[in-house]
């Protein structure tokens, strides 16, 4: 799609288009020249409006987990006495994962059984606040042996440990601090959380590459249908399906494909039989996009409106119509002027060797034409 344009910087900034290969049905090649002496000859690529597919594939970060495990807290501050928990064990429910030092609650659990036993005596032969009160002290020893039991920490469920606390033996740990973490074996699932999991729409197809293979995936859950959290804002978070069974046979072939924890899930954007350009033909200046149009000997600096950017090029939606020759800025290669005379006679483009003194800014030291002379 690119085809070359050279052109002359002169100090004066007077610019004549040669007639060589200018217009637009032209030769691929063609000059801007300034004669000068001692200017620079420049040579810009150029492209030209056409109809085509854009397509892009994006890499994002996932993550390969259980994003609904359960966290397990401890309960006060206390001593740990036993630590069994490990990431990626299985465990069975009811396995002890860890116990804390309970002994300044045994104390208080020995004299609050005193005092029921007490209670309950007087409660035999005394009148009805006599068995009110056996029935309030009963109720506080309860609530102490239920608070001793949540000192050991237990599996909830059948599971896999995805995340611990790094604690053992003997250290000293917070009420209100996670234990671990434990999942459902049957519950991992690829997916994003984040503000990356907006670019995703539910229902989307995907690529996912995990452990260097790739597979079509499905997005089962996307902010733009997934419901309100708890404290009323939008859930971020876009899960990928690879379909039924499909994890889990990866697993049994790699499992470390899974236990990795991550994958790349590839964003595909295409725009079919869209007009457009490269992306370094668009100039900006505020909200106003344009491009720079060769036709003929003139060129013009027209005012267009753009659509998707996908992979270097810029969807045109009104202001040049295919088959316009637009200058794409910012790859100009610099050669003498000196060495083209000498090479005129074969056409042939001399490399210039020397050393560019200074940084051409694009400022031609005149106006540019904005008046097109032809209708399009």
């Amino acid at each position: 799609m690119f085809r070359k344009v050279t052109a002359l910087v002169a100090v004066l900034g007077i610019i004549v288009c040669s007639a060589v290969g200018c217009s637009k049905s032209g030769s691929t090649q063609a000059e801007i020249q300034i004669p000068i002496y001692g200017a620079e000859e420049i040579t810009y690529e150029v492209a030209t409006a056409k109809y085509m597919d854009l397509t892009e594939s994006k890499g994002i970060g996932a993550t390969v987990g259980y994003p609904y495990a359960q966290n397990l807290y401890y309960p006060a501050n206390a001593q740990v006495v036993e630590f069994n928990a490990v990431k990626g064990r299985t465990v069975e429910e009811g396995e002890i994962l860890a116990q804390l030092d309970s002994s300044d609650l045994d104390y208080e659990i020995s004299n609050q059984q005193t005092i029921v036993d007490t209670a309950y005596s007087k409660s035999l032969y005394g009148g009805e606040i006599a068995k009110l009160n056996y029935e309030i002290e009963k109720s506080k020893l309860d609530m102490m042996i239920a608070e001793k039991e949540s000192y050991i920490i237990r599996a909830p469920y059948k599971g896999i440990i995805t995340q611990v606390n790094r604690s053992r033996a003997g250290d000293k740990v917070t009420g209100g601090d996670v234990c671990c973490v434990i999942a459902d074996e049957s519950s991992v699932e690829i997916y994003i959380d984040g503000g990356d999991a907006s670019k995703f729409l539910f229902g989307q197809q995907v690529i996912v590459k995990l452990d260097g293979k790739e597979y079509t995936a499905t997005v089962t859950m996307a902010p733009d249908v997934a419901p309100a959290t708890a404290d009323g804002s939008a859930a971020r978070r876009a899960v990928f399906s690879l379909g039924e069974g499909v994890i889990d046979e990866i697993y049994k072939e790699n499992p470390m494909a899974i236990s990795a924890g991550w994958a790349t899930v590839y964003l595909i954007t295409e725009k079919k039989n869209v007009l457009a350009v490269p992306n370094s033909a668009i100039k900006s200046s505020g909200s106003v996009n344009s491009v720079t149009l060769i036709d003929g000997e003139e060129r013009f600096r027209l005012p267009v409106t753009i659509g998707v950017s996908i992979g270097g090029y810029t969807e045109i939606l009104n202001g040049i119509s295919e088959g316009d020759i637009v200058i794409a800025d910012g790859s100009g290669t610099f050669t003498s002027a000196t060495d083209k005379k000498d090479n005129a006679e074969d056409d042939q483009r001399g490399e210039w060797n020397g050393e560019w003194n200074g940084e051409w800014n694009g400022d031609w030291g005149g106006e540019w034409n904005d008046d097109r002379h032809s209708d399009r």
